[in-house]
């Protein structure tokens, strides 16, 4: 009896001891966005974050080309920027400034890969609007290197995140290499151009963005061009982001179309669709660029040849010293390691046997504009596969008025 009075006092005290340390309650929770209580975590973050869901977006993403098709290894300053995760965060975050490319501030050695988090970014946990713009990292509007970033343009908040890169792009500056963007409309199709070493269009694969919407291409004085087709209210994740189709691993966060997409179907066999345009856009690619190697702005790579040197002088098979390549550029540090950019040049002679191929004089402003069409719709596909997709009709328009103007000229 005495050691079961005992065991009861031992838990009366004990009890009590545990009771005299609990801490006063703590101050009440500040409320939600315009005083109301924010949602609750599970109804609106549970949508996305569950294990199925994860884990499925993830497996169809190790499949997309922004993960096998972009590498760390291009973190050089000016890959950098949509090369890498870490690259494309820095520069959304830059101002930007007419003239002035927007490049990471250094190369970033250990840059990872374009990753979930390179896209997604929580603005806000409150998604009672918009839940897609939210999740987004950016959707500002996108200052376009055409314009030597002097203008911004919308594409649409799900757009412009896209379109960050997939744009036309090279170095804007005042040494740029993009000298003729944008086109001087006051010149007529008929004025001459020197295109000089050194000097390119630049316009890099991935000029989806500029296609889609008609905008940019060399447009010749006095004609008229169709900006708009069937799809030009859609965005990017409407064909990118479509049904997934696991047994060919399109669709989806692979942001690979499905061509098989029930929805697409409805209306035509997307994949014959495709493959007419293709077959319709690389001869009408192939005839302006024999029409060009004719004139001897291509050569018979159909890449653009260089009228002048470094200096504005004429190549025309002389003998003269001319700037013709450079050197020793883009030279790692010893100190750091980090590329060192900086120009080079060495001298040469622009002999009768390399002048045969040569121009020999200065190219007209509407050859340049053709020349440049060419790139423009070359530069859509960097698989060589799909010219003309993202607006078959402006895209034949850009090629078609740059032949007639070739022949008729």
């Amino acid at each position: 009896m005495k050691n079961l009075i005992k065991l009861l006092s031992l838990l009366t005290f004990t009890g009590f001891i545990l009771s005299s340390c609990e801490g006063p309650m703590g101050m009440a929770g500040v409320d939600g966005l315009n005083g109301q209580d924010g949602k609750d975590a599970n109804a609106s973050c549970i949508k996305c974050h569950n294990t199925i869901n994860q884990n499925a977006k993830e497996a169809e993403y190790y499949l997309s080309k922004h993960f096998i098709g972009t590498s760390s290894a291009r973190n050089g300053k000016y890959c950098a920027r949509c090369h890498t995760s870490e690259g494309f965060k820095e520069i959304i975050n830059k101002p930007w400034a007419t003239g002035i490319f927007v490049s990471t501030t250094n190369d970033i050695p250990n840059a990872t890969r374009i990753s979930c988090e390179t896209c997604h970014k929580h603005a806000s946990f409150d998604f009672a609007d918009d839940t897609v713009t939210q999740v987004l990292r950016t959707t500002s509007p996108v200052s376009l290197a055409y314009n030597n970033y002097s203008k911004t343009t919308d594409f649409g908040k799900i757009n412009n995140l896209c379109n960050t890169c997939h744009q036309i792009r090279g170095v804007g500056n005042a040494n740029s290499s993009l000298p003729f963007f944008p086109f001087d409309n006051t010149k007529a199709a008929t004025d001459p151009i020197q295109y000089k070493q050194g000097q390119s269009f630049s316009v890099h694969d991935g000029n989806q963005s500029n296609l889609f919407n008609g905008i940019n291409g060399y447009e010749y004085p006095g004609q008229t061009y169709t900006r708009t087709w069937k799809h030009s209210t859609f965005n990017c994740t409407d064909c990118h982001m479509n049904q997934y189709n696991p047994d060919e691993a399109t669709g989806g966060h692979t942001l690979k179309v499905n061509l098989t997409d029930p929805a697409c179907m409805t209306c035509h066999d997307l994949a014959s669709t495709t493959a007419t345009t293709n077959i319709l856009i690389d001869l009408k690619i192939s005839e302006l660029g024999n029409l060009l190697v004719a004139r001897k702005v291509f050569n018979a790579g159909f890449s653009a040849v260089n009228t002048h040197d470094y200096n504005g002088l004429l190549y025309d098979g002389t003998t003269t010293t001319v700037y013709t390549s450079i050197a020793s550029n883009n030279i790692p540090s010893a100190t750091t390691g980090l590329v060192v950019y900086g120009n080079k040049l060495t001298t040469g002679t622009d002999n009768a046997t390399v002048a045969a191929t040569r121009i020999g004089r200065e190219w007209k402003y509407g050859e340049l504009g053709a020349a440049y069409n060419y790139a423009y719709i070359k530069s859509e596909s960097p698989t060589g596969t799909n010219y003309g997709v993202h607006n078959q009709t402006y895209a034949l328009q850009l090629l078609q008025k740059s032949i007639d103007w070739l022949k008729a000229n």
